[in-house]
């Protein structure tokens, strides 16, 4: 199995962001996903992820997201991915490091995300 399913999905993510369009993040997260993200109660479902990254992005003045698969191990109709992130905010600030697990699962024909953890990096 290729990960480049993976990395088009990641890719509409970090373009879900920059755009600030997060109806694309249909097309990343499956529709009972959960977001377990720091400081939040967890998330489940699509529209509750959409108002999630739409207020985050807003608050924290995020320009762009750029993400970084680090090992991806598939079985079956489930993977795992275990990654780095940078989340870009103002021009001449350094990016906020992240690391994160996303748990996959394929769902209508497409590998998207399942579960989606993340915390920041130091």
């Amino acid at each position: 199995m290729s990960n480049e399913a993976f990395g088009k999905t990641n890719l509409l993510f970090e373009q879900a962001i920059a755009g600030r369009d997060f109806g694309i993040l249909a097309e990343v997260y499956t529709a009972e996903a959960r977001l377990l993200s720091p400081g939040v109660p967890a998330i489940t479902g699509l529209t509750g992820i959409q108002d999630y990254w739409r207020s985050a992005v807003s608050a924290l003045g995020v320009s762009r997201a750029k993400l970084h698969s680090l090992e991806v191990t598939v079985t079956g109709d489930r993977a795992a991915e275990v990654g780095r992130a940078e989340i870009f905010t103002a021009p001449d600030a350094p990016p906020m490091p992240l690391k994160y697990v996303v748990l996959w699962k394929q769902e209508g024909g497409s590998w998207k995300w399942d579960v989606d953890c993340w915390n920041m990096d130091g």
